[in-house]
Parts: C-alpha cells; sequence; structure tokens
C-alpha cells in the first residue's frame, strides 16, 4: 500500500473476541494494542501475532486512553477497532483500495457499524452499532470534541463516508448477563456525566423516553424485521434510558 496503517485496538479482558478481532487486521501494518491490564488470556492470544505491539495504560475513558495511545502508532493513518469488532474482506479491499491511492483528500473516513446479536446480523440500525470515524489520519486521531465517560467523537475536517454496503461487525454482547452488567457501569457513568453539565432528570425521562426510545428502534429504524433478537435489543435499548435517567435522578435526590 502505498499509505502505511495501524489497527489500533484497546482491550481489557477481551479473550472471547480478541481473536477474532485481530484476525481480521492481520493486513495492517502494524497493530498496536493499549490493554487495561488484562487479568484472563487476552495478551496471550495476541502475543501470538505478528506485527503487534502491546502497552499498558489505566482505562478512565475510550477517548483518554485512544490519546494516550496515539503516539506508539507509527504508521500514516490508524484504523480504530474495537476488540469485539472484526473488519469483513470487503471492509478489508475497500480499506486497501483507499489506501492505494497516490493522495487521499480526506483526513478520515466514516463507516457503517452493524451489530451481531445471539448468532444474527442484525438488518436495522440498533442501539449499539450505528456509524463511525474509524479510519483517520494518525496526526488528527486525537482530537476529541469531548472526553465523555462512555463515547467520545473526533473532530474531523474532510471526512468521506464509506458506502453502507461496507461494514465493521459489532459482537459486543457474550451473555445477556454481562452485557447486562455493562448496561449499568454505562448507564451510570452517563448519568454522572450528565450530572456534572447540569441536566435534570423529570418524570417523563423515566417514563416516556424509554418508550420513545422503543417506538424508535424497534419501528421506525426497523428492528422488527429482525425478528426475537431485534425485539430484545430494541428491549434493552429502552432499558439503557430507563437506567440512565433513574440514575441521573437518584444523583440529584443525593444533592
Amino acid at each position: 500500500m502505498k499509505h502505511s496503517v495501524s489497527a489500533f485496538v484497546l482491550t481489557q479482558n477481551n479473550e472471547a473476541t480478541i481473536r477474532a478481532c485481530l484476525d481480521s487486521v492481520t493486513w495492517c501494518d502494524e497493530i498496536v494494542i493499549i490493554d487495561s491490564f488484562s487479568t484472563d488470556r487476552t495478551l496471550e492470544i495476541a502475543r501470538e501475532y505478528p506485527r503487534l505491539k502491546i502497552y499498558q495504560n489505566e482505562y478512565t475513558t475510550a477517548a483518554e486512553q485512544r490519546i494516550w495511545g496515539n503516539p506508539h502508532v507509527t504508521s500514516e493513518w490508524v484504523f480504530i477497532i474495537d476488540s469485539d469488532e472484526e473488519c469483513p474482506p470487503d471492509l478489508r479491499d475497500k480499506f486497501i483500495s483507499i489506501l492505494e491511492q497516490d493522495k487521499i483528500e480526506n483526513d478520515g473516513f466514516v463507516i457503517r457499524i452493524r451489530t451481531r446479536f445471539m448468532g444474527r446480523l442484525l438488518e436495522h440500525h440498533d442501539y449499539i452499532s450505528a456509524k463511525g470515524k474509524r479510519l483517520v489520519l494518525k496526526e488528527v486521531a486525537t482530537r476529541y470534541k469531548k472526553t465523555a465517560s462512555v463515547h467520545a467523537t473526533i473532530k474531523l475536517d474532510h471526512i468521506a463516508f464509506i458506502e453502507p454496503k461496507y461494514y465493521l461487525i459489532h459482537n459486543p454482547i457474550r451473555s445477556l448477563d454481562l452485557h447486562y452488567q455493562k448496561m449499568i457501569r454505562y448507564a451510570r457513568w452517563q448519568a454522572q456525566d450528565m450530572h456534572v453539565s447540569g441536566r435534570k432528570a423529570h418524570w417523563w425521562h423515566i417514563l416516556l423516553r424509554p418508550i420513545g426510545k422503543f417506538m424508535q428502534f424497534y419501528l421506525v429504524y426497523g428492528g422488527f424485521r429482525d425478528g426475537l433478537q431485534g425485539l430484545l435489543i430494541c428491549l434493552l435499548a429502552a432499558y439503557s434510558i430507563f437506567l440512565k435517567f433513574s440514575l441521573l435522578y437518584d444523583l440529584q435526590r443525593q444533592d
């Protein structure tokens, strides 16, 4: 390729998904892992791969972890991929065709993300996966708009959208029990961020917002097309909203 690229992966106890992730990025010039002190077999598995570098740093937020790790990347471009994601061959070939160009006019590319849930690759735009700026110039890969506890967005000047037929596959839910624990953790972080920014929770947030979220994903975005898996993930989306505003209300009550 005329332009070099590094796969950039954050890990923490991802032994169930890390192999599929790394298998899908072996075409990159290097793989850089920033690990939050995993205690399972994540790093043991990762060390089987060539051109791979591992660094460890205590996790605070995803944005801060990526900012900390960016200086360890040596390529011109960064492919940001989570440890529970896979890059299918079609998307790999699309990336290679971009990186083979003499001059790339953009500083980043937005990619569709699809969720695999209970063995099914979901068709609809679910609440866990949508789009993301994942192929980014290294020199701008630390320009996050904010460092929220859960999600953060890179600020780019010249982005391009890759066609929806090319997408990352997200495998976020290994079991409902583990996902429920993750939902509580994320909802707590989101509630704390909203509380710090001065947001208030009212009864309609706790009662009506979850209903609205379910209707949005199940009917408007087409979750009904994904059968029982679609119904379950739309209910999880609604419950995550209920958790977030309930925890926000608890914080403001304590004040």
